[in-house]
């Protein structure tokens, strides 16, 4: 897409940025030309390809996601948007950590940047999950107590432009993300995979156009508040096209 204003001098932070969704958020990034600085937020550094300059990569290495002392504050100031990518499975992991790490630490997050003093306006773009209800006494038959906690932060993210000023936000609601080799993401595609055969196929993207759509949407502004599965593949498909036909013959 066309440069804009903020995209020229845009300073990114990718919070959850050693995930494999998160490596290759922070991967395409540092590829993109238009960028200033991609601040990576983890409890340990990002390991990228060695072929890929990383000279615009910030390690900002945290003991976890809810203390911000004031020299992690200082590396986040001044920050354009905010990719917040950090969650866990559902599987085999209980109900307090669940909401601690999907919740408690995505408010913790938000609330820190702002303390450190973002860029205005300032967009902060949620990696939630395909399937959650916006309704939280809509029950779902399965993973009920996950599904309504994954609600409600989401209902909680949707308040953040009212409790500060020129704060964007947005939900991005992926399906299962191919290309991924993580043990519980892998035995849920499987899972997804023999469900599909009995049933209507389950929603689904490739890391890739994921990664490609959320970043386009953080530097080029949010197309609508929520954004589906369907609208991911459209967004992320048309950019990773318009990169290819932008590089050189």
């Amino acid at each position: 897409m066309p440069a804009s204003d903020l995209e020229a001098t845009m300073k990114l932070i990718i919070a959850g940025a050693t995930s494999l969704l998160g490596t290759e958020i922070v991967r395409q990034r540092l590829q993109i030309h238009e960028i200033t600085q991609v601040i990576s937020l983890a409890l340990q550094p990002v390991q990228i390809d060695k072929s890929i300059d990383t000279s615009k990569l910030k390690n900002v290495v945290i003991r976890d996601y809810s203390e911000y002392p004031d020299d992690v504050k200082s590396e986040l100031a001044g920050a354009d948007a905010c990719i917040w990518t950090v969650a866990v499975m559902p599987l085999r992991t209980s109900k307090v950590e669940l909401k601690r790490v999907c919740q408690d630490y995505t408010k913790l997050g938000f609330e820190a940047i702002c303390e450190a003093g973002p860029a205005r306006p300032f967009r902060f773009l949620y990696l939630s999950a395909e399937g959650i209800p916006r309704d939280p006494t809509n029950m779902p038959v399965i993973m009920a107590d996950y599904h309504i906690m994954r609600c409600n932060t989401e209902l909680m993210v949707l308040k953040f432009p009212t409790e500060k000023e020129r704060v964007e936000v947005c939900i991005a609601r992926p399906g299962v993300i191919a290309n991924s080799s993580i043990w519980s993401r892998a035995l849920v595609a499987n899972l997804f995979r023999i469900v599909n055969l009995f049933g209507r196929p389950l929603p689904n993207i490739q890391r890739s156009q994921l990664a490609a759509a959320v970043l386009q949407q953080v530097m080029d502004g949010f197309e609508k508040e929520t954004l589906s599965n369907a609208d991911l593949v459209r967004i992320g498909q048309r950019e990773l096209e318009f990169r290819s036909l932008s590089q050189p013959s």
